[in-house]
């Protein structure tokens, strides 16, 4: 049995560091970079029919990447699976996914960061004001590679105190490094009986690898998505918007090739 354990937290470990690692040469602005690079260095070269090739590449990604032709559909494909349902009757508990909060900028500016995910925190806190007695659990712990660790629930606990969430409805779960443990973690933290209804809250962009991660953990829950990108048949980003669209295209390609990794290494279902 011990030996089994050790082999799964080797396995989870090697996972975390793949996955960390493929997210630095996944996203498009990435693949821009090094072309321009790449072009660069084989013109320092005289290779000139390599440096073509590089270019036209580098032109061809700035296309795809840098206007809304394909972030668009991309990121409105996985917003639109899950629509925000209407009240239920009764909720038990309310499950809020980190999305990267680094606790460093609270501790030295004295106020938390913002980023895509931050209305997360806000749709718990409608959550918690609509249903006095349900549970409020916030997952995320540090997601970083190496460097200085950070957790998320920090900065979740701040804002949500900020916010006036009575401290004793609050459950923090601070170990998870990713979507998987989010759920795994806090399953574990608060024992889910048959019967209970927990609201999944992460941005709509994300809740498709989200709620497929709770199937295979066998946790029933309603999606409940917090912020979207998109309106339906719109575009995330302006035309001239280039900077914009690339950051666009590389949350879009983490978000999908990311499911396709939790589905192939059977994580999701």
């Amino acid at each position: 049995m011990l030996v089994w354990a050790g082999l799964l937290c080797r396995y989870e470990a090697m996972f975390f560091v793949a996955s960390k690692l493929f997210e630095y040469l996944a996203p498009p602005s990435h693949w821009l970079g090094l072309l321009v690079l790449a072009t660069a260095f084989c013109l320092l070269l005289r290779r000139f029919r390599a440096a073509g090739i590089c270019a036209g590449l580098a032109v061809l990604v700035l296309v795809l990447a840098g206007t809304p032709l394909l972030n668009g559909p991309m990121i409105r494909a996985l917003e639109d699976r899950y629509p925000l349902p209407a009240w239920p009757a009764r909720v038990d508990g309310v499950l809020v996914l980190g999305s990267g909060e680094d606790a460093q900028i609270l501790r030295e500016r004295g106020a938390p960061q913002a980023n895509e995910g931050a209305y997360r925190l806000i749709a718990a806190m409608a959550v918690a004001r609509r249903y006095p007695e349900a549970r409020v659990v916030f997952t995320g712990g540090s997601a970083v590679l190496v460097g200085t660790q950070n957790a998320e629930s920090a900065t979740a606990r701040y804002v949500l105190d900020e916010l006036g969430l009575d401290r004793r409805r609050l459950l923090i779960e601070p170990r998870s490094r990713n979507t998987y443990e989010n759920i795994l973690f806090s399953k574990q933290l608060v024992h889910p009986k048959a019967g209970e209804i927990w609201l999944l809250d992460t941005s709509a962009i994300h809740m498709p690898r989200a709620m497929a991660v709770a199937k295979k953990l066998q946790w029933q829950m309603r999606p409940w998505p917090s912020d979207y990108m998109t309106a339906p048949g719109g575009s995330a980003g302006g035309l001239f918007d280039v900077g914009g669209n690339l950051g666009l295209s590389d949350y879009a390609a983490h978000e999908w090739i990311g499911m396709l990794a939790y589905r192939l290494s059977g994580k999701a279902r």
